[in-house]
């Protein structure tokens, strides 16, 4: 989520055209590269800037802005304001990526943790098991058993502790 709403950023990058971006700079409380920025976005895309309508963005789409600034020798600015990018931020993620790691890294990937596959209500019934399923479901339960058994302890030396202080 950005920090400035787009209408904030039209209106600033519509004055940056008749005045500094040092002075709006002081005025709003915003860098003057940002505002330089959001300029170069609204002179090469109008009224239609900062819509950033691509998210998330394709494998396709990474490659062919990388490929494009390399091939016309754009600066990471001027590339991510042709594309409509947030920021010059998101187009050098997608070069280190792209250099250390090649096309595969800039494929759009899941966030957030995986979900657990234990889930104890669609096991299959022992007579469907192999031996190995068997023998592993064995070995999870034993140590369940032994988590609960420990945790029992704990409970119990906790409790002695305590009558021993009254």
């Amino acid at each position: 989520m950005s920090k400035h709403n787009r209408e904030f950023k039209l209106a600033v990058a519509k004055l940056a055209r008749y005045h500094s971006s040092l002075e709006l700079s002081r005025q709003f409380g915003v860098s003057s590269r940002q505002i330089r920025y959001w300029s170069s976005v609204f002179q090469l895309h109008g009224e239609g800037s900062f819509l950033h309508h691509g998210k998330p963005y394709s494998s396709h789409f990474k490659i062919h802005a990388l490929k494009s600034m390399q091939k016309n020798n754009w600066s990471l600015s001027y590339s991510c304001a042709y594309f409509d990018l947030s920021s010059p931020s998101v187009l050098f993620q997608w070069r280190f990526l792209y250099s250390r790691e090649g096309t595969l890294r800039l494929i759009p990937r899941k966030k957030g943790r995986p979900r657990m596959n234990h889930d104890s209500s669609h096991q299959k019934p022992s007579e469907q098991m192999t031996e190995k399923e068997l023998r592993e479901e064995l070995e999870y339960l034993r140590a369940e058993n032994a988590v609960l058994k420990k945790l029992e302890a704990l409970a119990q030396a906790k409790k002695k502790k305590i009558k021993r202080r009254l």
